[in-house]
């Protein structure tokens, strides 16, 4: 079966009605799919599906089932969820939440094309989103309780989905690695990942942490208030070698002149060694958490805002976050977290699709640990009103795409 073109749809595929293209990549193509039940039940996912000849390759099929794991598993708001795993007619596909929105790299471009870089706020409040997503996915932990050290690898803004409802969520797993020792993925130690976005340690190929997502957010959070990215050269080599180097010049001064406090917290972020940055996610969410509520009793007061845009601020802004736990989105710890997956990563590099699914299937929790209306936070709130204001001019009549690059 050769994959449906945009002008051969629709299109059955199993169980799935394959409606429309969200994305293609070298090894895989994205649709917007519907899957139908019972009684006029339907809903909609987005489906990635993989291309025959990428199939074939084992490599790709451990890291693609790493995907389908590591991604059934993680149960958030500010993460895209793995519904389904399988492979149909030569064809191995991921069934994922559909996410009714654009990605941060679209949210960007929109930006630029009004001539000025994101409202401070906004930048702030889908960064502290993305630490919890990542807070939550760095925490998970095998049958026996033990830290799987998960480290995504390819945080970028082609994989941040935005919802319309102001909800940022981590997609793509595709790389995810745990620090213990998994088979063919990590044998091959090939250097994976974006190179805008690496981290000095990724970018030379030596070992990595879970600090290494948070550099990446570093320099997504400098290319949103700045609209420039920090390490971009004229070409690939020269890239690697300033990110290698992790030389960041007046980058701390220019973020405090935009966010008044932000240098330092930029800073620490940014250091060669990871143990010089921040702990964890946790602890970077919350200190720019902190940098977000001190901006919000100002932002009101800012010239691209409208009246309309003011007054929704000013509302969400007599909101406290610290002390009104009822609206706010709970991190799970590795504590509260607990055991998430079945079965050591070792034999699910070995296991095949139907494997996949059983596991899948009986290791979900009872409980997500999550608040039932997560966007009742008024970080999700704020994120709302600031985007609507920052891109429905720009980015309307444009067709949304999710999972830009499909590629591992």
């Amino acid at each position: 079966m050769v994959l449906p073109s945009p002008s051969d749809l629709p299109r059955d595929f199993g169980r799935y009605r394959l409606l429309s293209v969200l994305g293609e990549g070298g090894m895989a193509r994205v649709y917007l799919s519907e899957k139908s039940g019972p009684m006029g039940f339907s809903t909609h996912v987005a489906l990635k599906i993989v291309k025959r000849k990428a199939g074939q390759r084992s490599e790709f099929v451990s890291l693609l089932t790493r995907e389908a794991v590591i991604g059934g598993f993680l149960r958030h708001p500010n993460i895209v969820a793995t519904l389904d795993f399988d492979q149909m007619d030569g064809h191995y596909y991921i069934a994922m939440e559909y996410v009714e929105g654009r990605t941060l790299e679209d949210q960007i471009r929109a930006a630029r094309r009004r001539g000025q870089p994101f409202p401070p706020l906004l930048a702030l409040d889908i960064v502290v989103q993305m630490c919890r997503g990542l807070a939550y996915a760095h925490s998970l932990c095998d049958r026996d309780g033990k830290a799987l050290n998960i480290i995504h690898r390819d945080i970028k803004p082609g994989n941040i989905m935005v919802s319309t409802h102001g909800v940022a969520k981590i997609t793509d797993f595709g790389i995810a690695k745990a620090s213990v020792e998994t088979g063919v993925v990590t044998a091959t130690n090939v250097v994976r990942g974006t190179p805008l976005y690496m981290s000095p340690e990724q970018a030379t190929g030596r070992p990595l942490d879970h600090r290494s997502d948070l550099f990446a957010v570093g320099l997504i959070l400098y290319e949103m208030l700045t609209g420039r990215r920090l390490f971009e050269m004229k070409d690939i080599v020269s890239t690697m070698e300033s990110i290698a180097r992790a030389q960041i010049g007046s980058a701390p001064e220019e973020l405090d002149a935009i966010v008044p406090g932000l240098g330092p917290t930029f800073r620490r972020l940014m250091q060669l060694h990871p143990k010089a940055r921040h702990n964890d996610a946790g602890e970077l969410g919350e200190e720019l958490a902190e940098h977000s509520r001190g901006l919000a009793r100002m932002s009101s007061e800012d010239a691209w805002a409208t009246a309309s845009v003011r007054e929704q601020l000013e509302s969400l802004n007599a909101v406290d976050l610290d002390s009104d736990g009822a609206t706010r989105e709970r991190t799970p710890t590795v504590q509260s977290t607990g055991a998430r997956i079945p079965a050591d990563l070792a034999s699910i590099d070995a296991m095949d699709g139907s494997h996949i699914r059983e596991l899948v299937e009986s290791g979900r929790p009872e409980g997500d640990g999550q608040e039932t209306l997560p966007w009742l936070d008024p970080v999700i709130r704020r994120t709302a009103v600031l985007l609507k204001a920052v891109s429905a001019d720009v980015l309307d009549g444009e067709p949304p795409v999710q999972d830009d690059d499909a590629r591992v």
